[in-house]
């Protein structure tokens, strides 16, 4: 695979204001500079004309025409943007002067055309239309205007002498000084550049304040609605832009796959999700695929095989310690805080505030406050088969009367439990399925092409009785009454409903969790550079929240439901992953979903054409 460097065109013209008092004679430097056309893949020529004809005598409040307009001769369409800056020199050239003087700006800068031009963060107009092959931009400028307050002379300072009052008119810095206007105009031509500099192109003119839960669509406005297009995300001081919402100009081809983009990265890449086998239409290749012909094996596949431990939300999982249920009736048990292990014997902690008893039904509310260990024989003393850590409380159903919980055996704790839980030593379903179809397309012999991104499984406990011993399982996080285990930050504030706190998370708190072929920045539990999206991604991207209206227009939508790598919560006997469908939801890690597979390509990795669209794809070769 080679690297392709972006083609640019920088045309730069500086307008020259040579001021004399009020007096003004003009000069124009042209400085142009091209780089040739590497590629062969287009005739790429620019020409820039403007209008201005310099005053002899630039009076305050006088307006002087100054239009400049870019002209596409080639044969590709290219995206134009113009920046400018304005300085003044003294007149013999040897110090820079301030535009303000007095506190006024001496000369203005009348725009025009403005609705063709959108300013955005990094001080540039960009041209809201790709400039088609023979098209001509419409002018920004329109004039400069000298200042009606503009205070160029200054006035006579008098003093008295021996022969009277002589009056004289000081020298100003101003005085034979030359106002300078320059206009830099930046094309790049699309069909071939870097990707990271396409989407900073292309990214909206301002920083919205993104309602996350709900969905981002079209709009006429500059300003499209709740994000639409390509956004900027700020986390711990990086920039990470990202496509959002009805987009369709983020279509990829690479490995001769489909792909569409879905942001980038810290380091400079570009993550991908796998769309399916390209198409050939007219001799072209195109990327048209839709429902299941966008996921792997065009079929669905569970997540992990079982659903009765919280292991199961593992990428790659450890100690599968299994949900027990049982029936205590009229038996009175005692519940605590804490417990001790000697051995195979456990002895729970009795002391003063770290326990009750009673039976179940009777103490169970009291119990989930924290009191989470105790001995199913009904003592406080008891064998390694005896002890268990409750998980679940609930009151709605007809299993009300009956204690879930997790056995103890053989673990100090439920900190040790976890630790076991989580570790990393045996391949989910969907893991182990990613990484055989990764290879079975040959993508391991691109794989230098590929950054070794972090995929986080975030496991991070949250909220729920798992959390640690003295966590209230009745916690609102779970429900009413119900207690559920939380996963991650985005299902805890979207379980309770607080969906206008909905926030995305591009960190990955545990390394465990961090999923990496490497382990210089993450776990080194990849097989290959490859992995899932996560629910924080599908929420940059736009997919709403699962209580509000489903998007079926966003660009991930596929009329498919397929899995994220994100775990959700975990209840009773059910361990729920995260979904995509028109919203983002979850479901049992036990169901069918589809996959589609998530790469990135490292920063360097150039497109050689294409426009980002289904009938033409960016081609990364």
């Amino acid at each position: 695979m080679k690297n392709v460097k972006n083609k640019r065109t920088i045309i730069a013209i500086a307008g020259v204001f040579l001021l004399a008092g009020i007096a003004l004679t003009y000069a124009l430097s042209n400085d142009r500079s091209t780089m040739p056309n590497v590629f062969g893949v287009a005739d790429y020529k620019i020409a820039y004309s403007e209008e201005f004809t310099g005053p002899t005598n630039w009076q305050p409040c006088e307006e002087v025409a100054k239009t400049f307009t870019v002209t596409n001769q080639g044969n590709a369409p290219v995206t134009v943007r113009l920046s400018y800056e304005e300085y003044w020199r003294n007149k013999v050239d040897t110090e820079y002067l301030q535009p303000v003087k007095d506190g006024v700006q001496l000369v203005q800068i009348i725009l025009q055309n403005e609705d063709d031009w959108i300013l955005k963060s990094d001080g540039y107009y960009y041209y809201k239309e790709t400039l088609q092959p023979n098209a001509t931009t419409s002018s920004l400028f329109k004039a400069v205007k000298l200042n009606c307050d503009a205070n160029l002379d200054k006035d006579n300072i008098c003093t008295k002498t021996a022969n009277g009052t002589v009056c004289e008119k000081p020298a100003d810095e101003y005085e034979g000084a030359s106002y300078h206007l320059k206009i830099t105009a930046q094309t790049m031509q699309l069909g071939a550049g870097s990707f990271t500099d396409l989407m900073a192109s292309q990214v909206n003119p301002r920083d919205y304040v993104v309602d996350f839960t709900k969905k981002a669509v079209q709009s006429n406005d500059v300003f499209t609605a709740n994000g639409n297009g390509v956004n900027r995300y700020y986390e711990n001081g990086r920039e990470i832009y990202y496509y959002r919402g009805e987009v369709d100009n983020n279509n990829v081809i690479w490995a001769n796959l489909c792909w569409k983009i879905v942001r980038s990265t810290a380091m400079g890449g570009t993550k991908l999700i796998y769309n399916g086998e390209p198409s050939t239409v007219n001799g072209k290749l195109q990327c048209n695929a839709t429902g299941t012909a966008t996921q792997i094996g065009r079929t669905t596949y569970r997540y992990a095989n079982s659903s009765y431990s919280p292991a199961d939300v593992g990428y790659k999982y450890g100690a599968r310690i299994e949900i027990v249920q049982m029936n205590p009736g009229s038996t009175v048990y005692t519940y605590s805080n804490d417990v001790s292990r000697n051995g195979n014997t456990y002895t729970l902690d009795t002391s003063e505030g770290q326990s009750i008893s009673g039976a179940w039904l009777e103490t169970r509310d009291q119990a989930a406050e924290r009191y989470h260990y105790f001995c199913t024989n009904g003592a406080t003393t008891c064998s390694n088969t005896q002890i268990g850590y409750i998980t679940y409380y609930n009151d709605n159903w007809t299993t009300a009367g009956q204690i879930f919980y997790l056995p103890v055996n053989g673990y100090d704790d439920i900190e040790q439990m976890k630790t076991a839980m989580f570790a990393n030593s045996t391949d989910s379903v969907a893991k182990s399925t990613v990484e055989s179809w990764f290879i079975n397309k040959h993508l391991n012999d691109y794989e230098d092409d590929l950054e070794d991104a972090v995929y986080c499984n975030d496991r991070t406990i949250v909220g729920g009785a798992l959390l640690g011993e003295d966590e209230n399982a009745l916690t609102e996080a779970a429900g009413s009454n119900n207690s559920y285990t939380i996963f991650n930050q985005y299902a805890i504030t979207s379980f309770i409903g607080e969906n206008n706190n909905l926030t995305p998370s591009l960190e990955c708190p545990n390394i465990r969790d961090a999923f990496t072929k490497s382990a210089e920045n993450g776990n080194g539990q990849l097989g290959y550079k490859v992995g899932l999206i996560t629910m924080s991604e599908a929420m940059l991207a736009g997919v709403p929240h699962w209580s509000t209206e489903a998007s079926e227009t966003n660009y991930l939508y596929t009329g498919q439901t397929f899995w994220t790598i994100s775990p959700y919560m975990y209840g009773a006997s059910y361990a729920g992953q995260g979904i995509i469908t028109g919203t983002i939801a979850s479901t049992g890690v036990y169901a069918t979903s589809g996959l589609r597979p998530v790469v990135t390509l490292k920063a360097g990795m150039n497109f050689i054409s294409g426009t980002g669209l289904k009938t033409s794809p960016y081609i990364v070769e």
